[in-house]
């Protein structure tokens, strides 16, 4: 009669012993390596997007309080480089100031350019340029200097 670790030695013999750990680092941490880095791409790209957005707020509130326009196109270019000054993306800012009255509005578009080339992911490099627009009314009740 044998005894059943006979029987087991003989069904799993000892040369198989951790090759599913070789065979899972293999081919799953390179996976789990891509789609980490693929994480952190979009995460940038919906970052610089929402830096956009926030930049063309503060430069159509900085133009919107301006008394010229001239005054307020010099703001909102101001305000998008003070907002852009700590990260990794550059702003420009293009001021509409057309309708820039009394009631009236002041609109600015704003491009935010972040270089991806920085992330290290293989194949990706260049920029991802993001553009948002925003509106701002002007105070009906304030002196504007034209």
């Amino acid at each position: 009669m044998r005894s059943d670790s006979c029987l087991l030695r003989r069904r799993y013999p000892a040369g198989d012993r951790g090759s599913i750990i070789s065979e899972f680092t293999v081919f799953v941490v390179p996976f789990l390596i891509l789609m980490a880095m693929f994480i952190v791409f979009c995460g940038r790209a919906a970052s610089v997007s929402i830096d956009a957005h926030a930049v063309a707020a503060a430069a159509a509130r900085a133009a919107a309080d301006a008394p010229t326009p001239g005054a307020a196109r010099t703001a909102a270019t101001r305000a998008a480089a003070a907002m852009a000054s700590g990260s990794r993306f550059t702003c420009t800012a293009t001021t509409d100031t057309g309708q820039f009255r009394r009631g009236g509005s002041v609109t600015v578009r704003a491009a935010c350019v972040l270089p991806m080339a920085e992330l290290g992911i293989p194949s990706i490099g260049g920029t991802k340029t993001a553009h948002a627009t925003a509106t701002e009314p002007i105070d009906i009740y304030r002196a504007i200097n034209q």
